[in-house]
């Protein structure tokens, strides 16, 4: 979409898509609401901040109506397309702790570690829009859905087994999260991959390490 003389102009391709808006059939409304999202996802990748509400509805051949329909407002769109990222990453990635079992805890919690930085890596621009625009302070990531809180769940976890310091689990896991989100940045802006993680291991290591009698 190009803006001209402070109108927007549709390219022949979302002029297309927008004609198939207007005949395609009736769909149940959850499916409308997931094609937006998905549409949403791909273009937010690919463009980042730039994506408007206009190209959301070209490449879901939606109706702008349609759009304001499901999602009030620009957050709400960006609020459901996190909690999915969110659960998908939780899904991928499920923690199973039975009681008595044995677990190498740091490796546990540095495969989780791994694991999100890559997750991170491929949002692409949508990475930015969520965690680094004004929308991260306008809508926080609630309690029972914010990956820190699954952290510090693990550093308790591996505390009572005897395995992580007796640290403030609460104060750890947000700054432990902090150097895992940074480590997800500086490989988007170019870093080695394997410096980079090998730093980010080091220091969730170091900082959870029993202390010797």
């Amino acid at each position: 979409m190009q803006l001209t003389n402070g109108h927007y102009i549709l390219t022949y391709g979302q002029q297309e898509k927008l004609m198939q808006a207007r005949t395609r059939r009736r769909l149940a409304p959850d499916v409308r609401r997931q094609e937006i999202i998905e549409a949403a996802e791909r273009l937010l990748k690919r463009d980042g901040p730039a994506v408007r509400v206009e190209d959301v509805v070209c490449e879901a051949a939606a109706a702008k109506g349609t759009f304001y329909l499901y999602f009030p407002t620009w957050d709400d769109l960006l609020e459901a397309i996190r909690r999915r990222i969110i659960r998908q990453f939780d899904e991928a990635h499920p923690i199973h702790i039975k009681t008595g079992a044995e677990l190498d805890w740091p490796s546990l919690l540095e495969q989780l570690a791994v694991a999100f930085v890559d997750s991170m890596a491929e949002l692409g621009g949508l990475h930015t829009v969520l965690f680094h625009t004004d929308f991260a302070h306008r809508r926080p990531i609630p309690e029972g859905d914010n990956p820190i809180s699954r952290l510090i769940g693990v550093i308790r976890a591996g505390q009572d087994a005897g395995a992580f310091a007796k640290a403030d689990a609460y104060l750890t896991g947000r700054l432990l999260f902090a150097v895992i989100h940074e480590t997800a940045d500086i490989l988007e802006a170019g870093e080695d991959r394997k410096r980079a993680l090998d730093a980010m291991r080091w220091t969730l290591r170091k900082a959870l390490e029993p202390e010797v009698p």
